[in-house]
């Protein structure tokens, strides 16, 4: 027995594929000061379980994806899942602080490998809007994630141990392996296997970063992303410290806001469905994003901000990117068919790295009490994206 690559079946299991990433980081959030005090830990040894992860997960995917390329999606996926899933194990039964980071290094290596294989088994099997269609399911699934995952950990930890969150990333990791084992079967065909030569994959890499549609999107993604990253980086600050939003209420307010996410997601899918072309909804989505970026941005600076206020324009953000997203990562990897895996991974990568420069950013900048760095985060970024996607790539883009 096979995955119907028609059914639901399958797009459940590479939506599972793609929330794999964020569940391993978000679930753990609750658990930090557990483990500084169960393992004697410092703070900042308990907080580099995240850093650490974060580190492989950004690395690894540069170095697998002309692996995928050359060996097919199979073998990655299946080593991919199985160093996450002996990590997660090993987690559960670290001894120390030391062991426990070294696991999640390699766990955040096996979570890296798998989180690009979606997007290129997509390009591997599927043409035009059914393309787009389960790339929206599985951004869906990849931005409710990391919504869901720190209310899921902090389930697990009314029922006990912190070990609890890596036993359920192991029995997790472990589900994927045996459907990946029983049910997948190989996307990428022989004939467009790549050989490892340094040139090659030198080749490869050039080609992606100066295809205009590649490096593009890519761009276009990464500074969308750094505005939703500065928000996230930001937002205790500005509610809780700022405006004295209680810890309750932060959280309900934090779910307010991000669940605009499931609602641009669900918008995109309902578009696709009617046949809408990536042209016009990338249009009105950047047009929507930078309107609400430049009202975050105008709030902060005439110094009249309360956090209803704020929330407003960042649920209209957030909900443009869950448009932004799924149409972006689809341009970017649609070219490049016999390199999808690199061209995913280059996608990751640059996704990652604007998002990380985008928190670090407007925690820089943070001034009390005022959403202004979030906004100057916010702004930059969807203003360059919107002026490069007007001026070199909406020209390639389907009408």
């Amino acid at each position: 027995m096979r995955f119907n690559i028609h059914g639901l079946g399958f797009t459940v299991f590479l939506a599972g594929l793609s929330a794999l990433p964020p569940l391993a980081i978000d679930m753990a959030l609750p658990s930090l000061a557990l483990v500084q005090a169960d393992l004697r830990a410092t703070q900042t040894q308990a907080a580099s379980a995240i850093a650490i992860f974060l580190a492989g997960f950004a690395t690894a995917p540069l170095a697998v994806g002309p692996l995928a390329d050359r060996f097919g999606r199979k073998p990655v996926m299946l080593a991919g899942l199985m160093l996450f899933t002996l990590c997660a194990l090993g987690c559960t039964l670290s001894p120390s602080i030391g062991a426990l980071l070294a696991f999640r290094l390699f766990q955040g290596v096996g979570a890296g490998s798998v989180g690009i294989l979606p997007r290129a088994i997509i390009r591997d099997l599927f043409e035009g809007r059914e393309s787009r269609l389960h790339i929206a399911a599985v951004s869906l699934v990849f931005s409710v994630a990391p919504l869901t995952a720190p209310t899921i950990g902090a389930a697990i930890l009314a029922a006990g141990s912190w070990r609890l969150i890596y036993v359920a990333l192991t029995a997790i990791g472990a589900a994927l392996l045996a459907a990946s084992l029983a049910l997948f079967e190989e996307s990428h065909a022989r004939e467009m296997r790549r050989n490892l030569l340094p040139a090659t994959v030198l080749a490869g890499y050039q080609r992606a970063l100066t295809s205009p549609m590649c490096a593009g999107f890519a761009l276009v993604n990464g500074l969308v992303f750094a505005g939703l990253f500065a928000y996230v980086n930001t937002s205790p600050l500005l509610f809780i410290e700022g405006y004295g939003v209680s810890k309750a209420g932060f959280a309900g307010l934090f779910a307010l806001t991000a669940s605009g996410v499931i609602l641009g997601s669900a918008v995109n899918t309902w578009l696709v469905r009617r046949r809408a072309q990536p042209k016009a909804v990338l249009d009105a989505a950047l047009a929507l994003i930078t309107l609400a970026a430049l009202t975050v941005l105008a709030i902060g600076l005439a110094g009249v901000g309360s956090p209803l206020i704020i929330a407003a324009p960042v649920m209209v953000y957030i909900s443009s990117f869950g448009l932004v997203f799924p149409n972006a990562s689809h341009e970017a990897v649609q070219p490049l068919p016999e390199i999808a895996g690199l061209a995913s991974a280059v996608l990751v990568a640059t996704q990652m790295l604007f998002g990380a420069l985008g928190g670090a950013a407007a925690a820089a900048l943070y001034r009390h009490a005022s959403p202004s760095s979030i906004g100057e985060v916010m702004s930059a970024g969807t203003l360059t994206a919107s002026a490069l996607y007007a001026f070199w790539l909406r020209p390639g883009v389907k009408a």
